[in-house]
């Protein structure tokens, strides 16, 4: 639905999506770049396996959406694997790109391989503050969306997002 914001679509209930077979760019770029840009948003975390793009020369719509929080004041941290088989190079330029823009990036945990795909949004609703989630099996990447299957769900459970927020509240602290 594009007349509605994704937040209000996910409020409305759990979004349950199967790429290639739901848009991608439809549902999981457009909460990360709806989220970069909506005032109400305080915090986006995420973890970042494969991004899409060439780092040196085509920009990945997710890590633009990334930067654009982050100068738009939003607090960013970004979990970057730096063991995604053959994207090492470019998860390090990205990760420097972040970095560059104020994004808290963590690289990963020592000998563990985070091939985890999540992200969390922290959002300013009626004073209070409301956690909106996204899981999934797919990389962050428009190209492999299209390729191979893969499902996501989007939810606003309190539950799910206290789950999701610890899991981020470790491999930060």
């Amino acid at each position: 639905d594009e007349q509605s914001d994704i937040f209000s679509i996910i409020r409305a209930g759990d979004l349950l999506v199967h790429h290639p077979y739901d848009s991608f760019t439809a549902t999981v770029q457009r909460f990360i770049a709806e989220a970069a840009h909506d005032p109400n948003v305080l915090t986006i975390k995420i973890t970042l396996y494969r991004t899409g793009g060439d780092s040196k020369f085509v920009d990945s719509p997710i890590i633009s959406s990334l930067i654009a929080a982050a100068e738009n004041g939003k607090q960013v941290v970004a979990l970057v694997e730096l063991k995604a088989r053959f994207d090492e190079e470019n998860n390090i330029i990205w990760a420097r790109k972040l970095e560059k823009v104020g994004v808290h990036v963590v690289y990963g945990l020592v000998g563990l391989k985070t091939h985890t795909k999540v992200s969390l949004v922290v959002r300013r609703e009626s004073q209070q503050l409301r956690r909106y989630v996204h899981i999934g099996t797919g990389n962050y990447h428009a190209s492999t969306a299209r390729l191979y299957e893969d499902v996501g769900i989007f939810t606003a459970d309190e539950e799910i997002a206290a789950d999701v927020a610890d899991v981020f509240n470790y491999v930060t602290g």
